[in-house]
């Protein structure tokens, strides 16, 4: 995106970090809990569907642009439009103050 407009960010994003836990039988355990809603600007980047052993998986990959200053990193994820999201890169456009964000979907 040529420039960061408040008008731009007109998707919900939340951020999820993961949290180690352990459960009753003493096993460690990864929960990802949501931290922030966030505003963002998101655009399709690549996307095909695999079959691999008689299972459809999707393999999309979205672009997220968030304003500079939200606190997240590689290990998060991001929630949109009731799908996960994993962190693949960050990139740090100081010219435009935004953080752009290369994701692909989480299949479960």
């Amino acid at each position: 995106l040529p420039s960061m407009k408040a008008g731009i960010l007109n998707e919900k994003v939340r951020i999820l970090r993961c949290v180690v836990e352990r459960n009753e039988f003493n096993e460690q355990t990864d929960t990802y809990k949501p931290i922030a809603w966030i505003r963002a600007a998101v655009s399709y980047k690549t996307g095909n569907r695999v079959d691999i052993n008689h299972e459809v998986f999707y393999a999309y990959t979205k672009t997220f642009y968030i304003r500079r200053y939200q606190q997240i990193n590689e290990f998060d994820r991001l929630e949109w439009k009731g799908k996960q999201y994993r962190i693949l890169a960050i990139s740090d456009d100081r010219e435009y103050d935004q953080k752009i964000i290369e994701c692909e979907l989480i299949n479960d």
